[in-house]
């Protein structure tokens, strides 16, 4: 049985890590221990399904010195020394240069996965060798484009794969949860412009005399001044008693039971697991069509709507369309997504593809 140490550097429960879980809910062909930084929300969960912690890692390295570095890439040396594993897999490619020398030492292959579109770049810029860095990943078509475009990975074994998604919620009772309010529509996400909250915010204002009312719920935790300005516009445009401000929601699925349509109105989206959630729920998608793999899947799925411009003009329309769906017509977009999801992110098929990579990059040198 192949063993497999995995470098989470966040430890967060935000989409990498619940793609995490999920993957390794489903690898019975895998002996996994995961290395993290400590006394994070992911290693309670990692606790109940009974998996190896080795919390030598350090959270929030991006914002940290290079001894923290030094320390949480000693930490990884001391996690491969205690679990003996016989590859490394990043669950996020940014962790590369910390696990390196550990990988380097020992001589132990990497796997990593590319989970959001500037880890491209930078795993390029460390200009990795197919013998250390055996197989690289990609959560959508978007970013395997991205990947593509650096010829210093064209020598790394390139698979996509899009992450797991188990629907906790039945299909008949997704479309008539108690409490779904018709007019209510969520956007979920981290409160910064990359993810366009501030076009979201334009369209709520042309849409303040939408026909029996019309609430948004935003949330995410987010950066200040971002947040102020949104709220700020919100108010000059008197939309601001249509939006509620949650900040982090740790249950999600169940707050968006309560709406008929999940916002996605990034500029530049990976994947977009909230889709996925929204699917789960019974909201209806509605996304950029230019933001790359949010699109792809919606598209893809033929599961919501898409809007060409991001401009609150654009949306404003999009999300007019969606609210005054019938029953019929959402049932069908919510149909189509899971049937999507069901094809292409199944947890047992998505750690069957992922075991293989692993046990292969074990026993290859490039």
């Amino acid at each position: 049985m192949t063993r497999a140490l995995v470098i989470e550097g966040s430890g967060n429960l935000w989409g990498s890590e619940r793609a995490l879980l999920d993957l390794l809910r489903a690898v019975p062909m895998l002996e996994v221990a995961v290395c993290c930084p400590p006394q994070m929300p992911l290693n309670s969960e990692l606790e109940k399904l009974h998996i190896r912690t080795l919390p030598y890692y350090v959270y929030g390295l991006h914002e940290k010195s290079k001894r923290h570095r030094l320390q949480a890439a000693a930490g990884v040396v001391r996690a491969c020394l205690e679990f003996r594993p016989d590859v490394i897999y990043l669950n996020q490619s940014g962790c590369y240069k910390v696990a390196l020398p550990a990988a380097t030492l020992l001589d132990l292959p990497i796997v990593a996965h590319v989970r959001i579109f500037e880890d491209a770049a930078y795993l390029a810029r460390q200009s990795p060798g197919p013998r250390r860095l055996r197989g690289v990943i990609a959560i959508s078509s978007a970013v395997e484009t991205e990947i593509r475009r650096f010829q210093q990975l064209d020598s790394i074994q390139l698979h996509r794969i899009y992450d797991a998604y188990a629907p906790a919620v039945p299909a008949l009772q997704n479309l008539f949860p108690q409490g779904r309010i018709v007019n209510r529509v969520a956007c979920v996400g981290r409160l910064v412009p990359v993810k366009g909250q501030d076009v979201l915010v334009g369209a709520l204002c042309m849409l303040k005399d939408f026909e029996g009312g019309l609430e948004c719920l935003f949330v995410g935790d987010g950066e200040g001044s971002f947040v102020q300005e949104l709220r700020q516009t919100a108010l000059h445009g008197n939309a601001a008693s249509s939006i509620r401000w949650l900040g982090f929601v740790d249950d999600v699925l169940s707050l968006l039971q309560t709406c008929s349509v999940l916002v996605c109105p990034s500029h530049s989206e990976p994947l977009g697991r909230v889709i996925f959630e929204a699917w789960d729920a019974g909201a209806v998608p509605v996304a950029f069509s230019g933001s790359g793999g949010a699109a792809e899947i919606v598209a893809a799925a033929k599961g919501g709507i898409l809007y060409e411009e991001q401009t609150p003009e654009s949306l404003a329309r999009a999300l007019r369309d969606a609210l005054e769906l019938d029953q019929e017509q959402r049932a069908r977009l919510i149909r189509n997504g899971r049937s999507w999801m069901a094809r292409n992110c199944g947890p047992e098929t998505y750690g069957e593809a992922l075991s293989t990579i692993l046990t292969s990059a074990c026993g290859s040198s490039g």
